[in-house]
Parts: C-alpha cells; structure tokens; sequence
C-alpha cells in the first residue's frame, strides 16, 4: 500500500511531467511564432544602403531584362546566379503589382527581406528536427530557441536584409539529408537522400561558396560505413552529376552556351567576387584582424589590409588558404576514423569556423554558416552549451561592428578616437582573439578527444488509438502527445497553406485597394491611431484596431502601409495561425494527426474564414483569441482533473456570507475610491482621473464596481472561507471523479460509485474499463493500456 508521502511525491512529479511535456509540446510553435514576429517587426528597418539598393537594381533589372542580359545590364554584380531566381520572382512581383504604387521602393525593399526571414524560420525548424535526432526535445527546443531568438540572425535577415539564410539553409539541409539516409535500409531511398543532400549543397554553393568546405567531408561520408558503402559510393557519384546538371540548368539562362562554357563562366564569376575585396579582413573578427604591431594607433587589430602582404615569403592569402587545407584534412580524417554521425556534424561545425577564421579576405557575414552549425552540436557536449551562445554573442558584436562601419563611411564622418581600420581598439583585439580561441578550443577537443556515444533521444510518448465508441473513459484523453516531428509538420504545413490561399488566391489580398465594407472604420482607426487623432469608431474595444494599426506600421505606416497590403495584412497572418491553432485542439482531443488535418482542411477552406482573413476588420482576431481561450481552458481542465487541494465543506450560509461581503466590500472600495478623488486626484499628476475617471457615469461606476466586488470575492473565497471551514484534511481528485482524503493518519479513497475505501483494494468494472482503487491511488485498465 502507497503511503500519502509517497502519494503526494507522485503528484508533484505527475504535475512536474505534465508541464515539461506542455512546456515541449507548444515551445517549438511558440518560438517559431516570437522569431516570426520579431523579425517581421523590424522589416521596416533601413538596412545597409548600398547592400539593399543593389538588391533592388538586381531584382529590377531581372524584371525587365530577364537572365540572359542580367549580367550585361548591371554595372556591379559580385553574386553567382543562384539566388538570382529568388531576386528575379521579387522583381516580377513588384514590377506587376506594386511599381506603379511604390515609387519610393519602399515596398520593394520590404519584399527584398522576406525570403531571407521565411528561410530564418526554415532553419530553425530544420535545425529543431536535426538535433531531435541525438537528443531529446527539450535539447532541440534550446539549440532553435538560440538560433530563432538569435540578434545576430534576425538583424541579417529584417534589418540588413542579406541572404545568408537562403544559402546556409541548403547547406544545413544537404548535411541533414545525408544523415537521414542512414535510416534506411533499402538502397533505393539512401540514394535519393544523398541525391537530395548534394543537390541541395549545389543550390547553396551557387547562392554563395562559404559551404564549399563541407565538400570533403560530404564525400567521405561514403566511405564511413562498411555496411553500406557501396551503396554509398553509388548514390554520391550520383549526387556529384545531378548537382552538376543542375549547376548547368541553373546558370545556362544567365550564359546560354554549351555545358563545359557554362561551367567555366561560373568559375570566372565566382573568382571576380572573391577578388573585390583583395584585403587581410573586411571586418571579420577573424585571425588575419589580429596584429600587434603600434599599438598607440592601430589598438592591436587592423582590417583593410592587402591581403598581398608576405609572411615567410608568401602571400597572406596563400597562407589562408594553406590553412584551411590543413585545418579541413584534418577535420576529414578524423571523421572517417570516428564513423559516427556526430563527428560528422561537428566536423562540418568545425571546418566552416575555419573557412571564416583562418581565411583572408573575409566579412563579417561568412561567419553566419559556422554559427549555426555551432549551434547545432550544443547535444555533444557542455563545451557547446557554452560556446556556442558565446560564438554568436561575438559574431553579433561583429555585425554590429560593420553597421557601425559603414554609418561612418556613409556619413564621411572620422570615429571619435580610433580610426575606420579599427573602430573600438583593445576591444576589437578581444572579440578577434576570443573568436581564435573558441575556433581552436573546438577544432582541439574535436581532434585529440576519443568520440562518445551520441545520448540517446528521448522516449516518444506511447501512440494513443483513434478514439471509438465505448462505454469507458480513458483517463489520458485530451493529453494525446504530439508526434514529432510529423505533427508540427503538418500543422505548419496547414497554417502555410491557409496563408498562401488568403495572400494570393484567385487575386493578391491587397485586391480591391479601396476600403470595402467596415474597413471603412478599422483601417482609419490605424490611420487615426497613427495620427494620434480622435478614434471615430468606438464601439469596439481597442485591441483589434490596435492590431490594424501595428499591420499598417509594418509596412511603413502612414507614408507607405496606408493601403490595403497594410491594413489587411495581419487578417491574412492571423487567419493562418487560427488553421494551426485549431489543428492543434483538434490533434489533442482526438488524437489522430488525420483527423486534426481534417479538420484544419475544413476550417482553410470555409468561406467565412476565408474572406475575414482578408480583410482589415476584428472577426479574424477575435476568432483566433476566443479559440485560443477555448483552447487553454481545456488544457487546464483536462490538467486540473487530477489535483491535491485542501478538503473543504462549505454550508450554503458560506456561500451567502462571501457574496454578501462582496456586494459590500464592492460599495465600500468605491465610496473609498469616490473620497480619494476629491482629495487626491486633483492633484496634477492625477489630471487624467478627473477628466476620465472610471466613477464618472453611472455605467462607469457599476462596472468599475462589478471588479472591485469580484476581487472582494475572490479574497473571502480563498483566504476566508478556507480558514472558517478548512478541516486540515487533504483532497486528491482523479480524472473519473474520485477521491482520496488524507487526514495524515492514512488516506480513505471515495470510489466513483460511492464505495469508500480505507485498507486493500476495491475492483471496480464498467464494460471495458476496469479501476482498482487503494487508499490514495487509482489504477485504470483499458483496451489501450
């Protein structure tokens, strides 16, 4: 028999399970939902000026030349043409839709940052799913958060507006695929996973070369396994002539020619952008930064250097790539003689720290791929718990640095004490020195320390059935887990859906561009609010208008969001997040992803749902805060089925004393409140209560007094009537409507039926369910466990 001790250690873990698992269950969707908005709030922000005008001359000049004479009809491109289908669909877009309307380019330059932050949001996703494979959802919850939440990452994407997102995805993607690969056992799906994974560095590289390095190691992934390496070999062969062929397919439009001509005008773009800047560092925080030489003018770290300078007899640049030669030779043959999959992504962690450490002719930015694959060896050891949040702190700083830069030299303005070659002086030698150190520490313990067994991810929570017919209860119900990562899958895959059918289905959302029906009212509320003018609609409260108000910010406010793409734009977002929200209700009651599925499909493809996600009026809000409400009183009902509270017997007087007490507690506090303002609001810090206080009016007062009773109630509820009619015995419910009492001489177990238990057990049947209760415990018996 359980003691209550160890009835109360029970519940206390039961509650500590339940909230971890909520915790993990809706962590992910939280933080994918926080780095949406954080980087969707800041996309107005101005980035670098020449960066975000050679992004819109390019998507421009693709607009209206097309790709053949892309190339011939700008005056300064450093890219491969990679990303150029990306820059070129923006180009089509704006030139369609929006030129006419967008003379400024403001819009323009809002359309240029979106890519970059849908591919922040794929990382983290991808990222989540890689480190679910060594650890457990908590470890993978942490290495998203860092990257999602990440300054550094949603400063590149909403505010500079580059597009290493783009490229590092397909490389952290390509790294992925060939690890998924080994999850099979027929070689018909290892090969089209490796072909995937080497198509997929091919896009990258083609976007930008930084992932170059993971070139070595993708191919000695072949030779790591005995058992498959001929199938291996095979489908890498493979791979390397499908990423050709596409290499061809893709840069053909830019150079119409034959295969071998096509390739070799690749090599020659790709050279002229690594000859632009012919410098040492072009504020990377890397080794070539550090020297110490003058230290009264040059502080310890220089950058803009010719990277021709010599060093024993050779260039610098020579130098750097002899480096990260070495530095990825090793890196190799320490993988092939670990064989296991987290030597390989740490080797790839590894080897693109060196491409941005030990290179020349660096930027700050190529630091981004190393980062994020720091990030995801944090399940291999404390090393990275440590270093890999440190790494990204110093690669933001290093961002920073480079904004800082480039306002001095857009400005033509001499920094205060240091000169441009070195802006913050003993602190730029610290951040370079500290990033050297970390790079190093890695690549030593990665080399000289014997591999560990991966730990192992944690358990899945057992499958539930489809619920049926039946004639029993099963306590679990509502608490159904979801499957990772195929529910999160299929309800982003659902939300992203319902976006895409509101953004742009038959026409873009923005179509008619005049205000119809009550935007009439809520658009010009954001107009109003925006003016800090008198709202003229106020019949509803304010939060909606609120959000209108912030949807027309983002797109520029005033001078550019004050049109429909503006005021509609949040109904379009919240429309798509009511679609997973109602997926994940569906998923926990029923327990089925394909009945969850369902019922998103019904809800994406209602008409009334449909036309309130696209235009600027409350029902889409308020829809998705009234499920949302719905929602989480469910999940703390289903939660507070199973609960310890102290055993209380309240005689109806009880009841009519509290009531009572709060009716005239409510009077009191407002007699009370009423004084207060004669003789204290009255004073100038007060002002605003006399002109709009909450007494003025007898609708005012009875409604301010409705709150001040209600909190006189819940006072008496839970302080008084405890007190007065508490017996000192402890409750604890369970799920089907039992109880135990404990009145620390031993528990007495109430069974659903009325039967009280104090010693041995009490079986007790209905159909399918069998429940034997003890003194302080249930035990349930299902056909499902």
């Amino acid at each position: 028999m359980k003691s209550t001790v160890e009835n109360v250690f029970a519940r206390e873990r039961a509650i500590a399970a339940f909230a971890r698992d909520a915790v993990l269950s809706w962590g992910f969707p939280v933080v994918l939902v926080i780095g949406a908005l954080l980087r969707f709030a800041n996309i107005h922000v101005q980035g670098f000026p020449n960066d975000v005008s050679s992004f819109e001359s390019w998507a421009m000049t693709l607009a209206a030349h097309g790709p053949t004479a892309f190339y011939s009809s700008t005056s300064f491109s450093d890219y491969p043409p990679g990303y150029f289908y990306i820059l070129g669909l923006i180009g089509w877009i704006w030139s369609t839709f929006f030129s006419a309307h967008d003379s400024s380019l403001a819009l323009l330059a809002v359309l240029i940052k979106i890519p970059a932050i849908l591919f922040d949001l794929a990382i983290g996703s991808l990222l989540y799913t890689l480190v679910r494979r060594f650890a457990s959802a908590a470890m993978a919850l942490l290495a998203a958060s860092l990257f999602l939440l990440s300054p550094a990452a949603i400063f590149i994407s909403a505010v500079w507006g580059q597009v290493d997102s783009v490229a590092a995805f397909f490389a952290l993607l390509a790294i992925y695929a060939l690890l998924r690969s080994s999850d099979f056992s027929q070689s018909s799906k290892t090969t089209l996973w490796i072909v995937c994974g080497w198509l997929s560095l091919t896009y990258s590289l083609l976007i930008k070369p930084q992932a170059a390095v993971l070139l070595p190691l993708m191919i000695a992934f072949a030779f790591t396994s005995r058992e498959h390496r001929s199938t291996r070999l095979r489908a890498t062969a493979s791979g390397i002539v499908a990423g050709l062929a596409l290499t061809v397919i893709l840069v053909e439009p830019f150079h119409p020619s034959n295969p071998v001509a096509a390739i070799a005008w690749l090599l020659q773009r790709l050279a002229f952008g690594t000859n632009v800047y012919p410098y040492n560092s072009i504020n990377a925080f890397n080794l070539w930064a550090i020297t110490l030489h003058n230290w009264a003018t040059n502080q310890g770290a220089l950058f803009w250097q010719p990277d021709s300078a010599t060093l024993f007899f050779l260039p610098q640049s020579v130098w750097g790539v002899i480096l990260v030669v070495a530095a990825v030779a090793l890196v190799v043959t320490r993988y092939v003689q670990a064989k296991t999959a987290q030597a390989f992504v740490e080797g790839c962690a590894i080897a693109l720290l060196a491409f941005f450490v030990l290179a020349t002719r660096m930027h700050e930015r190529y630091m981004f791929d190393g980062v994020l694959f720091t990030v995801a060896c944090i399940p291999f050891g404390r090393r990275y718990l440590w270093l890999a949040p440190a790494i990204t702190l110093i690669f933001y700083s290093n961002l920073i640095y480079s904004w800082q830069y480039i306002w001095h030299l857009t400005n033509h303005q001499a920094p205060a004490i240091f000169s441009l070659t070195n802006l913050w002086g003993p602190w730029t030698l610290a951040l370079c020195v500290a990033n050297v150190v970390i790079f190093f520490a890695l690549g030593w313990h990665y080399l000289g320390v014997e591999e560990r067994e991966p730990p192992p991810a944690a358990e899945e929570p057992g499958e539930i059935l489809p619920p049926r017919t039946r004639n029993w209860y099963d306590p679990r119900e509502g608490l159904s887990a979801f499957r990772k990562p195929l529910d999160y899958v299929v309800m982003a895959g659902m939300g992203i859906a319902s976006f895409l059918l509101s953004l742009a289905f038959p026409k873009w959302y923005w179509k008619p561009t005049d205000k119809i029906f009550d935007e009439v009212y809520f658009a010009r509320a954001a107009e109003e609010y925006l003016k800090n003018a008198r709202i003229y609609e106020n019949t509803h409260p304010p939060l909606t208008k609120l959000l209108i108000t912030v949807s027309t910010w983002m797109f520029g406010g005033l001078a550019h969001g004050d049109h429909s793409w503006g005021w509609r734009f949040l109904d379009v977002v919240f429309g798509a997040l009511v679609v997973m929200l109602l997926y994940a209700f569906a998923r926990r009651v029923t327990g089925s992803t394909a009945w969850a599925a369902i019922a998103a499909a019904l809800l994406t493809l209602d008409g009334m749902h449909y036309v309130q996600s696209r235009i600027a009026t409350p029902e889409g809000f308020v829809i998705f805060f009234s499920l949302a409400a719905v929602y989480a009183f469910y999940r703390f009902w289903i939660a507070s089925q199973a609960e310890e509270r102290l055993h209380i017997v309240v005689p109806a007087w009880g009841y009519l004393v509290a009531v009572a007490g709060a009716v005239l507690g409510g009077f009191a506090a407002m007699l009370l409140f009423d004084v207060a303002q004669h003789f204290i609001f009255k004073w100038p810090w007060f002002a605003f209560w006399m002109t709009e206080g909450l007494t003025k009016g007898p609708g005012a007062f009875y409604v301010t007094w409705a709150y001040f009773a209600a909190g006189v109630y819940l006072l008496l509820r839970y302080r008084w009537i405890p007190s007065r009619f508490g017996d000192g015995v402890r409750e604890l419910t369970f799920a089907d409507g039992s109880y135990a009492l404990d009145a620390g001489r031993g528990s007495e177990m109430h069974a659903v039926d009325g039967t009280v238990v104090t010693k041995g057990k009490y079986a007790h049947r209905e159909g399918d369910l069998a429940i034997t209760y003890r003194p302080g415990a249930v035990e349930y018996k299902t056909p499902v466990g």
